[in-house]
């Protein structure tokens, strides 16, 4: 996955290599780690992308791109061709996660902070409609610092969401 985030910065001529290289061992241990009993740690299927009951992945430090979709794109979601294309106009690959465009992203980059306010509306959905999956949400040290992701921590554990992780 490292090489693959480098060759894709590289190519494109711009992005963040710090903050895609530094997601890459949770980011591994995610999509291709099993527990001790053999089950996949997150549930995903590349062949259904929008399987109903897939375990979400929110990357709220939207620059860090590169670093999902190198695991994307090995996982099976899209072909490794596309890494060619990242930052191209036109390509499923944008440098900010775009969940129109990459088969597997769960949602769109926005604004700092926004990732762990949708990431808790994805796990009380699923406490709502009586689903199991586990919401998993990757932060970046600068958008800690926004009210609004303190405010969605406190308002998860208010609700008793213990199906959303932070990283």
């Amino acid at each position: 996955l490292e090489q693959d985030v480098i060759d894709m910065i590289y190519k494109a001529g711009s992005g963040h290599p710090g903050g895609s290289l530094s997601m890459l061992k949770m980011v591994a241990a995610l999509y291709f780690g099993t527990t001790p009993d053999g089950k996949q740690i997150m549930r995903c299927n590349p062949n259904d992308p929008n399987w109903v009951n897939r375990d979400r992945f929110v990357l709220s430090k939207g620059h860090a791109a590169p670093g999902l979709y190198a695991a994307l794109g090995r996982r099976g979601f899209f072909s490794v061709s596309e890494f060619e294309k990242l930052r191209k106009l036109g390509s499923i690959l944008q440098g900010h996660t775009d969940m129109t465009k990459a088969p597997g992203v769960d949602m769109s980059a926005g604004s700092l902070g926004v990732g762990i306010s949708a990431a808790v509306g994805m796990a009380l959905a699923a406490k709502m409609d009586g689903r199991d999956y586990t919401t998993y949400v990757m932060l970046g040290d600068g958008e800690t610092q926004e009210g609004q992701v303190d405010e969605s921590a406190r308002y998860a554990s208010a609700m008793g969401l213990d199906n959303i992780i932070a990283f």
